[in-house]
């Protein structure tokens, strides 16, 4: 078999050794049974029972499952777990992996109560069991090494561990839940118990000894806790809120915070205000012997939560505060939220421990202090000078920070809501005069980057422009005063692209040779150019409105080659590299998308959240660039289906074991989460679409689509998992606007809709598509069968369309909705033609049908219809529509193979009856005729469509030139093209022409 061959114990003679090794079946067979008989072992029996097993004949390749069926039926304990493992193997793609339970799962039970000090078999038969999630089997087993091996305190937490899952899995009848919870909880409780009486009894100059089987380290009291949260009472849990040894306090001052956390998170989640602000409070006010503040809690996210709290009790119980420091201090009053924030935050400011990452995150919580627990009815600015208290502290921040990479993502938050007046004067009067300051020419760059990031930011927010009343809308801008009907300021963008690509030309002269500055300052620079293009080339579509019409390819050139620019210098950049990527795709350039893409260098283990950036309708963008016939293609297919084929082989990856030997509890409550979300992840799915309908593009139909586990293991009912990470990609745009990687999609990213829609999609073409072998001579009954199976496909897959169908509109492209429309309606046509007697009357449904397929078709030519403008304008244009061309393409195959196997099967029906009773109706037939001379015309215009392309002025010697003059022709071009190398305009048109290329060999028929 292709998988790797299990080696037998050892004491087995070499003769054997070397049979089963090689292979050699009749030998192994014949010699373990000879060993079976001499030596009367049961070993040797399954050596051979499982040898049978991979032979080619039929009745023996299922000798091992008959034998462990035997085995569990008849109550036989087998006690070698080698003989076991040798079972596994065997039956390993014979049996269904929920199968294991009930065969394989008991086995191993028997085993390890036979013998039950035997360590190693006992954990071997654990593992086995965990790996392919049989819980129940592997509680038992956990249950009965703890209590062989008392002093091993691990074995009681895989005890705890494993009860406590099977407590809330459905593998244990619902009756047995509370049970196992109940186990679970006294068993854990009882180490807890343990271990505060160790530290009660505990010498008081003496550190406690923890005892063995006590609970000890961090994931032991997570653990505690997710058991006691699962399966406690309200008042199990105050118990251990409040216990001196495990309280989130207590724990905390031992360095410990992950617990402090995961309570915080779960008071506010609840709205438990009062006790998240107490416990804040408590650990930030934490001090050593000196009452100098430890700093232990100094980091943001507690100064956050902290904040929070304070907030809204300063909405709904501001007395709170009051009392709570009343009762503390035994005094009849106390401070405000306000008051109390402020002390707290000056004590820790004043304390000698004060780092610089604690400054900064006292000083940014003075300023989330100021905003979201200030007086909030002051003015910002003052006869132009800062006035409110959250100005003061967020000026006071910036002139500190002003030097750091990450001020501006610290302050993006606060300055958006400013008013308007003080939004310009903190981006375009305060920062700049920062810059003029300061006497170091790289600190000096890194506040007027910072600068012109915050302008951009404020182009963007919503109170950067005032309404003008008239008949059209209009607006003015605040910082410049230019009125304008865009969705931006057209006149600031253009003024902070230029600023920028005047700063990047002097920065990258005056700092050559600057670390810093060549990997951090310059590229941002260029991001801040190619950032002001890119708003420009989508400032047509207004905030709240669906876009009217797509983004202007002039300034997203412009974008583009600003970046590529700096991506030759900066090649490990990873912000720009994948927004080129994203750029490149939206611009049809995908072979040059591909070699960013593999420079990003995505390991197999991240591949599931960052591969849709990249793949997602790759396929229709460019078939030749994925295609598993090309070399590259073929690897880029492997590193998807890679990170599956290995994670998803068995039930648990073995990654699970590592986690129980390390202790590591929370990863393995986690991981079966993981695992299921991985089995039913969009990724997955998409890997499967996109091989398969790049294959189809080329004319070479996928096969095997219906069986492959992609497909096989997902069901109308599986909601599949979108879980793309864009966290590494750049954010500069106020939170009104979509983030600008959302706008440099191809369209909405992957969903569940989407992803079923896509699958049901291939699955018809996959359907219809089939053709038997040439040797293969189909009888009239195959035939017959050939007809029913297709039938009830359509029938299945028309009822599935119609479930996603109905909310998909905002997950799709619109070409995307009328091809999966378009297949829907072809699932019903299939069977209401084949359904209509010939003698009945023709129902309307049916031209209906019809006449909504030709309107698809008719609405996807005009998506591609060629663009107005010169031959490098129009040519842009077509590349650009490369989706809805394949779109266009495959709505026209599937109508025209409907369309066959609609005229296939009357043919069909003439031969089996030559009365003509049970031909099609005749109507029908001219119906279908009319819908095949559609997709026939579209499949002209498709060939025409890229023959035009080819011939065009892309392939051209004069190309790059004109399109250099075209992109760079006006405004801020001239002098963006002054800076932009004829190379990297050559790259991006040699990228066109390797995929204009590859279109040539797309079928249109």
């Amino acid at each position: 078999m292709s998988r790797q061959r299990p080696r037998l114990r050892n004491g087995v003679d070499l003769q054997l050794q070397s049979a089963f090794h090689d292979g050699n079946w009749p030998v192994a067979i014949r010699l373990a049974e000879k060993r079976a008989r001499t030596l009367n072992d049961q070993y040797f029996e399954i050596v051979k029972i499982c040898a049978e097993s991979q032979l080619d004949d039929p009745n023996s390749k299922f000798a091992a499952v008959a034998a462990v069926g035997q085995y569990v039926k008849d109550g036989t304990v087998v006690r070698d777990v080698d003989a076991i493992d040798l079972l596994e193997w065997a039956t390993l793609d014979l049996v269904h992996e929920d199968g294991f339970a009930q065969t394989l799962g008991p086995l191993r039970v028997r085993a390890v109560k036979a013998s039950p000090k035997d360590r190693s078999a006992a954990t071997r038969c654990l593992e086995s069991c965990l790996l392919h999630w049989d819980l129940v089997s592997a509680q038992q087993i956990a249950a009965i090494i703890d209590r062989s091996f008392p002093k091993e305190r691990a074995f009681l937490f895989w005890n705890i561990v494993i009860t406590h899952m099977l407590a809330t899995s459905p593998q244990s009848p619902p009756e047995k839940w509370k049970l196992y919870g109940t186990l679970a909880q006294k068993q854990i409780e009882r180490a807890a118990q343990l271990t505060e009486q160790a530290r009660t009894t505990a010498p008081e100059d003496e550190p406690p000894k923890p005892p063995a089987r006590g609970v000890q380290t961090e994931e032991e009291i997570l653990l505690l806790y997710d058991v006691v949260e699962t399966h406690g009472t309200a008042a199990d849990i105050e118990k251990l809120l409040a216990s001196p040894v495990f309280s989130p306090v207590s724990q905390f001052r031992l360095g410990r915070k992950e617990l402090f956390l995961r309570i915080a998170a779960k008071h506010q989640r609840q709205g438990d205000w009062e006790s998240l602000f107490d416990l804040c409070r408590d650990c930030l006010s934490d001090a050593d012997e000196d009452d100098v503040p430890t700093l232990l809690a100094a980091d943001w996210l507690v100064w956050r939560h902290f904040i929070d709290a304070a907030s809204h009790l300063k909405t709904v119980n501001p007395e709170y505060v009051t009392a709570a420091v009343a009762r503390r201090t035994q005094l009849t009053g106390g401070p405000s939220t306000r008051k109390l924030v402020q002390d707290l935050l000056l004590s820790v400011a004043k304390s000698k421990n004060l780092r610089p990452i604690y400054r900064r995150n006292v000083l940014l919580a003075r300023v989330s202090a100021a905003f979201d627990i200030g007086a909030g009815d002051e003015d910002d600015l003052q006869e132009g000078r800062p006035s409110s208290l959250r100005i003061r502290e967020l000026v006071s921040y910036v002139e500190d920070q002003k030097s750091s990479l990450a001020c501006f993502d610290d302050i993006k938050g606060f300055v958006e809501r400013l008013d308007a007046s003080a939004i310009k004067y903190i981006a375009y009067e305060h920062v700049p005069r920062l810059a003029d300051g300061s006497s170091d020419v790289a600190v000096a760059a890194r506040i007027q980057l910072l600068s012109l990031k915050l302008q951009y930011f404020a182009s963007t927010c919503p109170l950067s422009a005032v309404a003008v009343p008239g008949e059209k809308p209009r607006s003015k801008c605040i910082a410049c005063g230019s009125e304008f009907d865009t969705a931006l300021c057209a006149s600031c963008l253009s003024s902070i692209g230029r600023n920028g690509l005047a700063l990047y030309q002097s920065t990258t002269e005056d700092l050559a040779g600057n670390p810093a500055a060549e990997n951090e300052i310059i590229p941002e620079l260029a991001m801040v150019v190619g950032f002001c293009n890119l708003r420009l080339g989508f400032n047509h579509e207004r905030l709240g409105y669906t876009p009217s019409r797509p983004p202007s390819a002039q300034y997203l050139l412009r974008a583009l080659f600003i970046l590529e620019h700096q991506f030759h210098l900066t090649p490990k950049h990873s912000q720009i590299s994948l927004i080129l990527v994203q750029l490149h795709l939206l611009l049809g350039s995908a072979h040059r998308s591909r070699e960013i893409w593999d420079s990003l260098a995505v390991k197999r283990t991240i591949v599931d959240s960052l591969a849709p950036i990249f793949y997602d309708r790759l396929s229709t963008v460019s078939p030749s660039a994925i295609s598993p016939s090309d070399t590259w293609g073929l690897q880029l297919h492997e590193t998807l289906k890679s990170h599956y084929g290995v994670s998803l082989k068995l039930r648990m990856p073995r990654r699970l074991i590592d986690a129980f030997e390390a202790g590591s509890y929370g990863s393995i409550m986690d991981m079966p989460k993981y695992i299921e979300n991985l089995r039913a992840s969009c990724t997955r799915a998409m890997s499967l679409v996109e091989e398969a309908r790049a294959e189809r593009l080329l004319g070479k139909p996928y096969g095997e689509l219906l069986s492959d586990a992609r497909f096989a293991e997902v069901h109308d009912e599986l909601c599949l998992k979108n879980a793309i990470d864009y966290g590494s990609f750049p954010s500069w745009d106020c939170s009104a606007w979509p983030p600008m990687h959302a706008r440099l999609l191809l369209g909405p990213g992957p969903s569940n809709q989407r992803s079923h829609l896509s699958l049901l999609s291939e699955a018809f073409h996959d359907v219809l598509d089939w053709k038997p072998p040439t040797v293969y001579k189909s009888s009239a009954a195959a035939s017959g069968t050939d007809q029913a199976f297709v039938l009830e496909m359509m029938a299945q897959f028309g009822h599935s369309f119609s479930k996603f169908l109905r909310n998909a509109g905002s997950t799709c492209t619109p070409a995307e909705m009328l091809y999966f429309e378009a297949v829907s309606l072809l699932c019903t046509l299939i069977p209401l033609c084949t359904g209509i007697a010939r003698t009945s009357p023709l129902p309307d449904v049916l031209s209906q049908l019809t006449e909504s397929l030709r309107v698809s078709l008719d609405s996807l030519r005009a998506l591609v219809s060629t663009h107005q403008g010169d031959a490098v304008e129009k040519a842009v244009s077509t590349l650009k529509s490369l989706h809805n061309v394949a779109m266009l393409r495959d709505t026209a195959v599937a109508v025209k193979l409907t369309t066959l196997w609609i005229l296939s099967y009357n043919e069909r029906e003439k031969e089996r009856d030559r009365s003509g009773s049970s031909n099609l109706h005749k109507e029908v037939l001219s119906q279908v005729k009319s819908l095949e001379s559609a997709a026939d015309g579209t499949f002209g215009e498709g060939k025409e469509l890229l023959k035009n392309l080819k011939g065009g002025a892309v392939p051209g010697r004069d190309f790059v030139a004109a399109l250099k003059t075209w992109v760079f022709g006006d405004g801020m071009g001239n002098e963006l093209g002054a800076v932009i190398e004829d190379g990297t305009v050559s790259e991006l048109v040699e990228s066109w022409r390797s995929n204009i290329k590859g279109w040539q060999q797309v079928k249109w028929d």
